[in-house]
This record gives C-alpha cells, structure tokens and sequence, in this order.
C-alpha cells in the first residue's frame, strides 16, 4: 500500500468521524452545538497563538482571548449580538493596555496586542454565524465547503500540474481550485434544488461565492503558516493537521454566506 493510499485512508476515517460530530450537533442543537462551537473556538484560539508564540508562551493572553471569544459566541447564542460586540471591545481595550505599558520597545508593543485582537476577529467573530443560522443552512454551509475542500485535495493530488500560488501554499494546484470550484456548484444546485425557495439555478453563483471565500480562507490560513514556517496549525486531527487547519475555509465562507442570507432568501 502506497504512503498516498495510506494517507488518504487516514484522511478519510478522520473525515467520518468529524462529520459523525457535526451530524449528532445539528441533530440534538441546543447546548450540545453550542459546546462543539465552543470547543472549536478554544482550540483553534490555541493553535493560531502557538503558530507564532510557541505552545506554551503568554498563557493568561490565550486563556483571556478564550474567555471573551466564548463570551461573544454564548451571547450571540442567546440573542443579544450587542453585548458580543462589547466583548469584542473589551478585547481592545485589553490590547490597548498591554500596547501602552511595552510602547517604547514596538516589537514588543505591536506583536502581541495585535495578535491578541487579530485572534479575536479572526476566530470567534466569524464563527458568530454558527450559533443562530438554522440547521438546514448549516448543514448546507458546512457540506459546501467541506465538499470544496475535499474535490480541491483529491483532484490537486492526482490531476494537479500547475501551482496555484507557490509563495504561499506550494501544494495547492489550479486543477485542485477548478475542481473545487466544480464540486462546490454542483452541489449547491442539487441542494438548492431540494431544499431552496427560489429557483436551483439562482444557487451557481452563490456556491462560486461560497468557493471563492473558502479558498480565500485556505490560502489565508497558509499565509500564517508559511510566515510561521510551519506545515500543520496543529496535530490533532490524523491525516488534516489542527483545527484551524480545517475550520480556515469555513470562517471565511460562513460570515458571507449568513450577509447574504439576509438580503436573498435561498432557504
């Protein structure tokens, strides 16, 4: 068995088992969708903190960007997005202090304060949308982009010739986006087709936007690695690296899908 094939067995059995979560999630919602949320904030908080300052620096900075991303997700959840933003606020309120007590050295003042909010913005404020859209729009959001990841790994490492950006994911071919690209649509008009209010062919653009946002995400997510000059966000899930590694396309994807619900009702 070739180390390709054991890999993508790899990939795939740990692929079914995070979908088994996702499905039991959106089945019993409530608390138990909230904690996945929850969970997923916390530890892809972590790995986007350890990329540039080691897994176990400036602990207190993590366990408080933990605390208000859960505060902004759990008040979201019971409908009062505006406190959320207070916590989101409190969060540069925070930084503005770590800034104005290392100002004189910027190195120090910049990095760490920027990051803190940048974790903020990046994570728990685009994951807003997970904790209100309903379970068909999930189930439609979250399949989209998974299926975009997927046709873009397997048709990249089988079809893939030329590189789609080299300078910041050298693995990632033009072959792999098309076919991402591909999957994307086609499955977007089927579930449309099922599940939509408005006609199956008014759900092609919207899954080229959905597939053009996630592979934003991905491509950003490998902008932060390579200046971390790492492979992986993490370990802890075989065959896909870390959390963040897998949630990257869907915290761009899901905040434009959830702008977009809101002007044109597809469901």
């Amino acid at each position: 068995m070739s180390v390709n094939h054991k890999t993508d067995i790899v990939r795939i059995g740990t692929g079914i088992a995070m979908a088994a979560v996702i499905v039991a999630a959106l089945y019993f919602r409530g608390f138990f969708l909230l904690g996945i949320i929850l969970l997923v904030c916390a530890l892809a908080l972590w790995e986007f903190f350890s990329m540039f300052w080691g897994p176990g620096q400036r602990i207190a900075s993590r366990l408080c960007s933990i605390g208000l991303g859960w505060g902004m997700l759990i008040l979201t959840w019971m409908n009062r997005p505006q406190d959320a933003l207070v916590c989101l606020g409190a969060g540069f309120v925070l930084a503005a202090i770590s800034f104005l007590f290392r100002w004189r050295v910027v190195e120090e003042a910049f990095e760490p304060s920027g990051l803190f909010m940048a974790a903020l913005a990046y994570i728990p404020l685009l994951l807003l949308p997970a904790t209100y859209l309903s379970t068909v729009k999930l189930i439609f959001i979250i399949a989209a982009v998974s299926i975009s990841d997927t046709c873009a790994y397997f048709v990249g490492t089988r079809f893939g010739k030329h590189k789609l950006w080299p300078s910041v994911s050298p693995n990632k071919s033009s072959e792999g986006a098309v076919g991402s690209l591909v999957g994307c649509v086609i499955f977007c008009t089927i579930y449309g087709a099922i599940f939509g209010k408005v006609n199956f062919l008014a759900f092609i653009p919207l899954g080229i936007v959905i597939n053009a946002f996630a592979q934003l995400g991905d491509l950003f997510e490998s902008a932060l690695k390579r200046s971390a000059k790492i492979k992986d966000s993490g370990h802890l899930l075989p065959g896909h690296g870390g959390i963040l590694d897998r949630a990257d396309s869907l915290l761009f994807a899901m905040p434009v899908f959830a702008v977009v619900d809101q002007w044109f009702f597809f469901f």
